[in-house]
């Protein structure tokens, strides 16, 4: 190895279970942890506030386009978005316009899944 490669110290962030992996292979596990982990924001199409929601029921033949679709819609990262495609069926977002939750909806379907738009409930 040439004396002027970086030299990629053994990470101190790393899960008790797991055991440090240096070089290479380390620096790209930890690289893809935190792509994954890494929190987006919803898109601004899909946030417009009002009084509708929208649920998922099944997530179809598609579930990685269907778990994409999930984080691009709530932001989440694709762990929680994953987690929430296997915890079907559930609500997906709330409180925003007719618009956005069919957009959604939309998006949804076209990835493979079944998902439904609901008004919000309204106590007496």
């Amino acid at each position: 190895m040439p004396e002027d490669w970086p030299i990629d110290p053994a990470p101190t962030d790393v899960p008790p279970d797991l055991p440090a992996v240096k070089g290479l292979k380390g620096w790209l596990q930890r690289r893809a942890e935190s792509a994954l982990r890494k929190p987006g924001r919803a898109s601004p199409s899909f946030t417009e506030p009002g009084g509708y929601h929208v649920v998922l029921q099944l997530i179809g033949a598609k579930p990685i386009q269907v778990m994409a679709v999930i984080a691009q819609v709530t932001g989440l990262d694709l762990l929680s978005a994953r987690d929430l495609a296997r915890d079907t069926p559930v609500v997906l977002v709330s409180g925003i316009s007719q618009t956005s939750a069919d957009r959604a909806v939309g998006r949804l379907e076209k990835a493979g899944a079944k998902a439904v738009v609901g008004e919000q409930y309204q106590p007496d």
